[in-house]
């Protein structure tokens, strides 16, 4: 009788290690009400636009254009300058050269940025509204239906934000869209929601728009999204009352502008004449601690901001 039992006892882990949920059941998302004023502010919202910072955009296209005039206008300066040319004596063909390829680039440059200004607000748009939201080329914009979106098949988070930074200088919101008959496909957006800079920098009513999308994605019907907590740090958005909130977004650049203090101190205070492989080590190891002293000090100043988020909406309030 004891065989029997020692045996029962050694088969039901097995049996039991066979039966655990899945990851994404382990991580339990804090479950929060959108406040019904919310709501109704959105829904009597109505479609939204994308309004364009067209003074900006020509703004910073004019300020490149100086640069780069007056970056050939110090270099032909020097070149007419240039008292003794001794030292470039049998190189004359090889500076002829360099100096028509610099000038072409930056011709080029100058050429290319004031053809932009007669694009300037042209080619770019961004609406949302209760289907939907639609970026990109008005004459065929890409477009996502909030039926469309759905739950990831693999991981903790349906909304997140990433930063890739050989694709783009600024994080992305990143969502699932349902295709019929296959995976679901990742939505990728700038959380600045422009897509071409050079035609639009920014949208005056980026934060009204970012909002708005946030919300349509947190009132979907079953199943919840699952909302990661840096989406709500990257906006700047209060997941429980769904107000500006900038305070976190600033500390997490600061810590991470901090936690890099380090790592340059070991680049520029190495030893000379050690080995590589340890000063790379080192930088690796700093990284990481600095990267945990950030992760703790945003879990002590912002308790309520971690984990992942789901939501749902008040009783009779309207989506």
């Amino acid at each position: 009788m004891g065989r029997k039992n020692r045996k029962s006892r050694y088969v039901a882990p097995r049996a039991a290690r066979e039966v655990v949920p899945p990851a994404s059941q382990v991580v339990a998302p804090r479950v929060l009400t959108v406040p019904a004023q919310v709501l109704e502010s959105l829904a009597q919202s109505g479609p939204l636009e994308g309004v364009p910072d067209l003074r900006g955009t020509r703004l910073l296209i004019g300020g490149l254009v100086a640069f780069f005039v007056l970056m050939a206008a110090v270099l032909a300066a020097g070149a007419v300058l240039q008292e003794d040319w001794s030292n470039a004596r049998g190189n004359e063909a090889i500076l002829v050269l360099l100096g028509l390829a610099l000038f072409g680039l930056l011709g080029g440059g100058i050429w290319y940025l004031l053809r932009q200004f007669s694009r300037v607000g042209k080619g770019t748009m961004l609406r949302i509204d209760a289907q939907g939201v639609r970026w990109g080329d008005p004459a065929s914009p890409q477009a996502v239906a909030w039926r469309e979106v759905c739950r990831a098949p693999m991981g903790f988070h349906d909304v997140k934000t990433e930063f890739a930074s050989s694709e783009a200088i600024v994080k992305r919101l990143v969502f699932q869209q349902a295709v019929r008959g296959g995976e679901p496909r990742e939505i990728r957006l700038p959380l600045a929601l422009t897509i071409d800079t050079g035609r639009v920098l920014r949208f005056r009513n980026r934060a009204v728009l970012l909002r708005a999308l946030l919300l349509h994605l947190a009132t979907q019907a079953q199943p919840r999204l699952r909302f990661a907590a840096e989406v709500f740090i990257d906006a700047g958005i209060d997941p429980q009352t769904w107000e500006p909130m900038l305070a976190p977004r600033r500390w997490m650049w600061l810590s991470s502008l901090g936690g890099l203090v380090p790592v340059l101190g070991v680049i520029f205070l190495w030893p000379l004449g050690e080995h590589i492989g340890w000063m790379v080590f080192a930088m690796v190891m700093t990284m990481l601690v600095g990267a945990g002293a950030m992760g703790w000090f945003m879990h002590q100043r912002y308790r309520g901001l971690q984990g992942v988020f789901e939501f749902e909406t008040a009783p009779g309030a309207t989506p």
